[in-house]
């Protein structure tokens, strides 16, 4: 096991030795050389002006157009959609680097075999539908409806639309043909089992979609019914596979990529044919969940390719739940949350061909914030006329300020919240503290976000600085200073901090290397900030330590400041906790002036040294 392991570490150094990171670069983007550096146009946001760089010599990529930054792992996995393990595999292949397996057992190889001929089957199948919805006389109706529905023949190219006969035998006996078992064909959802012996085509008469996953590999249809007295369903899927499963696919995001990067936004809808007519209206970074509640593993991939997503779904009551058990699993996940409902019709599909493109886009601009959404859809529910509505309404939106990114924007809406319910803002406060600290005693952590925020220079270089002196090996024992995660104000730092502590490195190279496996992409490209740092080696203890006083100095004055707030509004509110906020005020100004008689100390030492 040991063994494997090491050979496993030892493959991931010679990837990243040989993966020439200018040369797999230079496959996405046209890369000019300038001075010591290689620039080209961001292939992750528009821009006309190169701002996007390539340092060979480092290994890393930088954008200072939208911050995205980090190595040749970093960029696959951006640029291919894909996980760390793929990636490592997709540059051994590009680089015809043998890839380490441990030696399969015959059951691991009978599954790898039968996945791959399901993935044929279910190509095979969709090259099927495609030709009898373009080439026959039965796929005229498709045509026809799909033409109705504003859906082009450069859409349905796009998505690979197409059309299952009427009969009952012509796809199996099609793929017979082509060498695919009865068996696989049945495994894989295209045919069902007679009682009697044989088979029969489960899709008929019906618009076929292919599903595809991350990959590009088609591992589902759906069927669309044209002639509602053949069938009841509406909708017929693929059931659940071990290759096919809902809540892991966003139907449509191998299509949608390039414009989602464009626009660092995803658009959710329910349904194939929502995203499909968002697609031909012009709203090409859209995606389905289809039909199924939002799940982490679908806002992990959000999170991959884009920091915002705006769930529109059906306008009914069950979209409207659907949105808000949504909002709280993108949100943990750090990613910004919007939500938008269409004004005219049921769903965006029926609005998007009724209004267009423009009138689609000026609801998403207009699209509310995640937790505006589940405070406006909460207070809908109670009467706050009277004082009993007030209170169950306030204890049910409360929960929902856990998830606020500053104790300002969580003042700020408790403030509103005050004014709109006519409420004291003191008593809502109180109320609030208490699902506070009933949290932290059950060891909740909020959900981390990954926005950056607007922090003063200094600070930021300051933070900036002890992480390179981290990263270079230089141990914080070295000063007079305790080091943790409170004096870093950006998300993006703390996260490196965390992770540098979580796992041990024996080597500078080997910590940076370790933790662009580990990161967020906002951390990444922090990561790349930092390693871009030019700091004289000789003088990184000294450039250490007083980084380090500056930041715990700064920690200090924000939670002074923090606690002479509460002090004063619970005077105000004749509230007797202030006089034990202004305990906490003095202890912190005696700390702040221990912390600067130490620092004069440190200096005189050096002075005298």
């Amino acid at each position: 096991m040991e063994d494997m392991k090491e050979k496993y570490e030892n493959f991931k150094e010679q990837v990243r030795s040989q993966a020439d990171i200018v040369r797999v670069v230079s496959q996405y983007v046209d890369l000019k050389k300038k001075g010591g550096r290689y620039w080209g146009c961001c292939p992750f946001h528009g821009e006309k002006t190169p701002s996007f760089t390539v340092d060979e010599g480092k290994g890393l990529f930088h954008c200072f157009g939208c911050g995205v930054g980090g190595d040749v792992f970093t960029f696959v996995m951006k640029e291919e959609n894909v996980t760390f393990p793929e990636a490592l595999k997709f540059l051994a292949n590009k680089f015809n680097i043998p890839i380490p397996e441990r030696e399969k057992t015959p059951g691991e190889i009978a599954r790898d075999k039968e996945a791959k001929e399901i993935y044929g089957a279910n190509e095979l199948a969709a090259q099927f539908f495609r030709s009898c919805l373009i080439n026959t006389t039965y796929g005229h109706t498709g045509i026809a409806y799909l033409a109705g529905r504003g859906i082009t023949r450069e859409i349905i190219d796009q998505f690979g639309l197409g059309m299952a006969p009427p009969d009952f035998n012509k796809l199996h006996q099609a793929l017979k043909k082509k060498g695919i078992r009865e068996d696989i064909i049945v495994k894989a959802g295209l045919a069902n089992r007679r009682e009697k012996g044989g088979v029969y085509d489960k899709f008929r008469g019906r618009i076929m979609i292919p599903i595809r996953d991350a990959r590009g590999r088609v591992v589902g249809f759906t069927g669309r019914i044209l002639d509602k007295e053949a069938s009841p369903a509406k909708y017929m899927n693929t059931g659940d596979t071990p290759w096919f499963h809902k809540g892991n696919i966003l139907f449509g995001l191998d299509t949608a990529l390039k414009a989602i990067r464009t626009h660092k936004q995803v658009v959710v809808v329910e349904g194939h044919m929502d995203a499909i007519s968002l697609h031909a209206a012009g709203i090409d970074w859209s995606v389905a969940s289809m039909g199924t509640a939002f799940t982490e593993k679908q806002a992990e991939m959000i999170k991959r390719l884009a920091p915002e997503v705006v769930f529109s779904f059906d306008s009914d009551s069950a979209g409207k739940n659907a949105a808000l058990r949504a909002i709280p699993i993108a949100m943990s996940l750090g990613l910004k949350v919007k939500i938008m409902h269409v004004t005219d019709g049921k769903d965006p599909d029926d609005y998007v061909r009724k209004h267009g493109k423009t009138a689609f886009q000026k609801l998403i601009d207009g699209a509310l914030p995640g937790i505006d959404y589940e405070v406006e859809s909460t207070l809908a529910v109670y009467n706050t006329g009277d004082l009993a509505g007030k209170v169950e309404a306030v204890s049910h939106v409360l929960p929902f300020f856990l998830d606020c990114k500053s104790d300002i924007e969580v003042g700020e809406r408790i403030r509103n919240l005050s004014r709109r319910l006519t409420i004291d803002e003191g008593l809502i406060q109180s109320e609030y503290r208490k699902i506070l600290n009933k949290k932290r005693h059950e060891d909740y952590i909020p959900p981390v976000t990954v926005t950056r925020p607007k922090v003063a220079n200094a600070t930021e270089q300051a933070e900036r600085h002890v992480i390179f002196a981290l990263l270079a090996g230089i141990s914080p024992k070295r000063s007079n200073y305790n080091i943790g995660e409170e004096i870093f104000t950006g998300e993006a730092r703390k996260e490196i901090f965390a992770k540098l502590q979580e796992k041990p490195f024996t080597t500078p190279k080997e910590m940076a290397a370790g933790l662009f496996e580990v990161l967020s992409s906002d951390g990444a490209s922090e990561l790349t900030n930092i390693l871009q740092l030019d700091l004289p080696t000789e003088s990184l203890p000294v450039i250490l330590a007083d980084c380090l006083h500056q930041l715990q100095l700064a920690a200090l004055e924000r939670e002074f400041q923090q606690h002479s707030k509460l002090a004063s509004e619970y005077e105000k509110a004749q509230n007797n906790e202030f006089l034990q906020e202004l305990e906490i005020c003095q202890r912190i100004k005696n700390e702040i002036k221990a912390l600067s008689l130490n620092q004069a100390v440190n200096l005189q030492k050096g002075g005298n040294a």
